[in-house]
C-alpha cells in the first residue's frame, strides 16, 4: 500500500513542478501553481521586515531572493518527486557492488546524482524499466535545471530597462505638477508630444514583461528615481490633471496622450492580478497648488470625470503603498540635489 502511496505522491509532485517550471518560463503570463504563491510568501517576508524596520532597505533584495528560491524549490520538489517514485518499489535503486537495494537515503542519493548527471556510479537501477527510467529523468532534469537558470537572465535584463525608464520619467519631472510646469511654454504643452511617443513603446514593453516575468514586479530600488511604480504614477498623475484640469487645446495631441494613457493602463493590470482589495484603498487628494502658484491656466474639474477616475487613482494609490512608498513620495525629489544647478533638476 506504501509503495501506490509513494509513486502516486511522487508522480503528483513531478508533473505539477514540471508544469509550473514550464509555464512560468514560456507562458505568456508568468507565475503558475508553484511559483506564484512562493514569491508572495518571500515577499510577505521581506515586506513586514521593512514596516518592522520602517524602512524601504529591505525590500531592495526581495527580488532576488524571490528568483533564487523559485529556482530551489523547483530543484527540490523534482527531487522529492522522483525520490518518491524509486521508493515505490524496493529494488528500484541497487548498489553497484553488492546488489543490494539500497535503503531510503541512498535513494534520495541517487535521485539527486542522477537529476543534476553527478556522481561516482556507487548505485545504479535495480532493473531494466528502472534503468530507462533513470536515464529519462537524467535528460529531463538536465533540461529543467538549464531552463530554471536561463530563467534568470531575461529577468535581470528586463530590471535594467526598468531601471532606465524609471530614471528617464524622473527625468521629465518628479512630480505630477513639475511635469506640468518644466514643458509649460506659456500657451501649451506640446513639448511633452515627443516625450510621451518615446515612453509610450517602453511602458508597453514593460507591462508585457510583467506579464511574463510576474517577479520583475518584486525588484525594487531605494532610491525614487531608480524606481519605476512611484514614477509611473507621478506620470499618470500629471495626465490626470490634464484630463481635468487643462483646457483640451492646451494639452498634447491626443495621438500621443491616448497611446500612453492606454500603456500605463495595460501596465496597471498586469499588476492587479499581484494585489488583493485594491479598491479598499482611500481616494488620494490631486493637488494643484503649485500650478496655482505659478498662474496656470486651470478649469473646474467635472466632478463626474473625477468620479470616474477614483478607481484608477485609488489603485496606483493601493500599489505605491505596497510597494513600501507613500503616496505623497511620488512628488518627492530625485536625482542628486547636490550634482546639478536646480534649473537642471
Amino acid at each position: 500500500m506504501d509503495s501506490i502511496i509513494y509513486f502516486i505522491l511522487g508522480v503528483i509532485i513531478v508533473c505539477c513542478t514540471a508544469y509550473d517550471l514550464i509555464y512560468t518560463t514560456f507562458a505568456p503570463r508568468g507565475a503558475s501553481i508553484i511559483s506564484g504563491p512562493v514569491t508572495l510568501a518571500v515577499w510577505r517576508i521581506f515586506y513586514h521586515i521593512g514596516r518592522l524596520k520602517s524602512t524601504r532597505a529591505p525590500l531592495t533584495g526581495a527580488g532576488i531572493a524571490i528568483v533564487f528560491a523559485i529556482l530551489l524549490t523547483w530543484v527540490f520538489l523534482l527531487w522529492a518527486g522522483n525520490a518518491f517514485i524509486y521508493s515505490s518499489d524496493e529494488d528500484s535503486v541497487v548498489n553497484t557492488t553488492t546488489l543490494l537495494p539500497a535503503n531510503a537515503m541512498e535513494r534520495i542519493y541517487f535521485t539527486g546524482y542522477t537529476l543534476s548527471t553527478l556522481g561516482n556510479g556507487d548505485f545504479k537501477a535495480g532493473t531494466g524499466g528502472w534503468s530507462i527510467y533513470t536515464a529519462f529523468i537524467s535528460f529531463t532534469g538536465l533540461i529543467f535545471i538549464t531552463i530554471a537558470i536561463t530563467y534568470m537572465v531575461p529577468v535581470l535584463s528586463a530590471v535594467t530597462q526598468r531601471r532606465a525608464l524609471s530614471i528617464q520619467i524622473a527625468s521629465i519631472g518628479h512630480s505630477p505638477q513639475r511635469i506640468l510646469l518644466n514643458n509649460w511654454n506659456g500657451e501649451h504643452l506640446k513639448k511633452l508630444e515627443g516625450q510621451f511617443q518615446n515612453l509610450t513603446h517602453e511602458i508597453v514593453h514593460q507591462g508585457q514583461m510583467h506579464l511574463s516575468y510576474p517577479v520583475l514586479h518584486y525588484f525594487q530600488h531605494k532610491n525614487k528615481e531608480e524606481s519605476l511604480l512611484p514614477n509611473l504614477a507621478a506620470l499618470d498623475e500629471a495626465i490626470t490633471i490634464m484630463l481635468l484640469y487643462v483646457p483640451e487645446q492646451m494639452r498634447p495631441g491626443d495621438e500621443y496622450l491616448v497611446p500612453l494613457r492606454k500603456a500605463i493602463t495595460t501596465f496597471i493590470g498586469s499588476l492587479t492580478s499581484l494585489y488583493v482589495q485594491t479598491d479598499k484603498s482611500d481616494v488620494p487628494a490631486i493637488h494643484i497648488d503649485e500650478l496655482q502658484q505659478a498662474d496656470f491656466p486651470l478649469l473646474d474639474p467635472d466632478i463626474h470625470k473625477m468620479e470616474k477616475l477614483s478607481k484608477r487613482r485609488r489603485a496606483l494609490k493601493y500599489m505605491v503603498e505596497y510597494n513600501g512608498w507613500k503616496w505623497k513620495e511620488i512628488s518627492a525629489s530625485v536625482l542628486g540635489q547636490d550634482m546639478d544647478l536646480e534649473s537642471m533638476l
